[in-house]
């Protein structure tokens, strides 16, 4: 079983238009709801792959209430903690070959209820092998909480991933105890070294500090796949040419089928096809977070992974 924390959820609303009329009324008959948040996306593409998901983070209000009941409806278990601030909405509006996104901040997680949630961890946790981290962090919290999590994971032989961005992962991948699995881009390996790096260089880069001792790194390179660091080896993995429909949760879906391949014990060269398959499967389907399982095979054969 895989636990999936969305420490910041939402309700993503999506409206599509033919036309955004700016400073009048526009109408839409296309309008979608959904429960949302980076987390909560790994977890759609998990259970469509077959893995038994359980999400969690902190969930408020009726918004909060929205979220687990769309979860439920869709089998999927959560072991949210309750906050007294109201989840937020992310809309996004899809009009002329553009998608403009109003995101909400989110809630204020006060101090007892991020140590409601760490007093909880193994209960949250309970029948997991692997838990993962996505996204960003909420008001209030500090990436402490990422890093008290990967303590209890690393202390309870779970595997523990985490995909943020900033200065939550600088921190995270800087910590004495660190994470199996992390997945930036090349943008954020360079914030994190404080320096421009060359693709070149890269490969270099991961096996040094203060990455040599996170097992798993994948680094997405888009439409030219990925460099992949799985112990000591470096992989490259490149993908085909496709028509993307939706790149939008390409990264999510990625993440899910390199976790969910963990977690079947897959080697390492099926691990990154299975991760980059995924994310292909993605880009080739209007909605967020999405495979069609049956074209999983065909895409899978296509996925060309090669140790440097």
């Amino acid at each position: 079983m895989i636990l999936t924390i969305t420490a910041n959820p939402s309700v993503d609303i999506s409206y599509r238009l033919d036309k955004f009329n700016i400073d009048d009324v526009t109408r839409t008959e296309h309008a979608s709801k959904d429960a949302g948040g980076k987390g909560i996306h790994v977890g759609f593409v998990l259970k469509e792959l077959g893995a038994d998901v359980i999400h969690s983070g902190f969930v408020g209000g009726k918004l909060g209430e929205y979220i687990e009941e769309e979860l439920g409806k869709k089998g999927q278990d959560s072991r949210f903690v309750k906050i007294s601030s109201p989840t937020r909405n992310c809309i996004a509006i899809l009009h002329e070959g553009n998608q403009t996104e109003i995101l909400e901040q989110g809630p204020s997680i006060s101090e007892e209820e991020a140590k409601n949630f760490l007093d909880n961890i193994g209960k949250i946790a309970e029948g997991c092998q692997v838990i993962n981290m996505s996204g960003s962090l909420p008001k209030g919290l500090t990436s402490d909480f990422y890093k008290e999590i990967i303590k209890y994971a690393k202390a309870n032989n779970i595997f523990v991933s985490v995909d943020t961005s900033g200065q939550t992962l600088k921190d995270i991948i800087g910590a004495e105890v660190k994470p199996d699995l992390i997945k930036p881009n090349e943008t954020e390996i360079a914030q994190v070294l404080g320096r421009v790096i060359g693709k070149e260089e890269l490969k270099d880069v991961l096996v040094q500090e203060p990455f040599k001792d996170i097992k798993y790194i994948i680094v997405s390179m888009g439409k030219d796949g990925a460099l992949v660091k799985a112990g000591d080896k470096i992989y490259n993995a490149s993908v085909p040419k496709v028509l993307a429909i939706n790149p939008v949760g390409s990264g999510d879906s990625s993440l899910a089928g390199a976790l969910y391949a963990i977690e079947q014990g897959k080697d390492d060269q099926d691990i990154i096809k299975t991760s980059m398959t995924c994310g292909l499967l993605n880009v080739l389907t209007e909605e967020i977070a999405h495979i069609e399982i049956e074209k999983f095979d065909e895409y899978y054969q296509q996925i060309q992974v090669k140790e440097l």
